[in-house]
C-alpha cells in the first residue's frame, strides 16, 4: 500500500517540461505525462526526464536542495513529499546525492515490485490509484432535545 501510494506521487513530477530551479516547485507543461512509466522499456527515458527536470543546477546529481522544490506548493499538493521520499530512498551509496543511475535504479526496483504479474508492463489494475482528495472537516453536530410529551385533554 506504501508502495502503491509513492508511485502514485510520481504523477506530481511528471507534470514536469523544463528544469526546476532550486526552492520553486516544479509545474506543468506542453507534453507533460501523468504515471509512472508503463514498461521496463520506458525507464531511462522516463528517469532521464525526471532527473533532468530535479537537478536545478546541472551538477549531475540531486540533492535535498533540489528536492525540497516537491515539498511546497503545487508538487507537495499532488504527493510530492510522498516522492521525495521515495527519490530519497533512491540513494544507494548513502551520501546525500542521488546520481542518474541510482535514480533509474531505484525505479526499476519499485516497477518491479507493482508489476504484479512479472510481464514487464504495467496494467491498468497495477497502476496506484491516485491519493483520494482531502476531506473538510466535520463538524459534531449537537444532539437533539427530547421532544416534550403532548398534553392530553381531559386528563389528570
Amino acid at each position: 500500500m506504501i508502495l502503491q501510494a509513492l508511485a502514485a506521487s510520481i504523477g506530481a513530477l511528471c507534470l514536469l517540461s523544463a528544469p526546476a530551479v532550486a526552492q520553486t516547485p516544479p509545474g506543468p507543461g506542453p507534453g507533460a505525462r501523468m504515471g509512472p512509466p508503463r514498461t521496463l522499456a520506458d525507464i531511462p527515458a522516463w528517469t532521464d526526464g525526471l532527473f533532468g527536470h530535479l537537478d536545478a543546477n546541472q551538477d549531475a546529481a540531486i540533492t535535498g536542495d533540489e528536492l525540497a522544490a516537491l515539498s511546497s506548493g503545487p508538487a507537495a499538493a499532488m504527493g510530492g513529499g510522498r516522492l521525495r521520499r521515495m527519490i530519497a530512498q533512491s540513494d544507494s551509496s548513502n551520501d546525500g546525492r542521488i546520481s542518474r543511475e541510482e535514480l533509474t535504479a531505484g525505479t526499476e526496483r519499485m516497477f518491479t515490485r507493482m508489476d504484479a504479474d512479472g510481464d514487464g508492463t504495467l496494467s491498468d489494475a497495477e497502476l496506484p490509484r491516485p491519493p483520494a482528495p482531502p476531506r473538510p472537516p466535520s463538524i459534531p453536530m449537537p444532539a437533539p432535545e427530547p421532544m416534550p410529551m403532548p398534553e392530553m385533554p381531559g386528563g389528570d
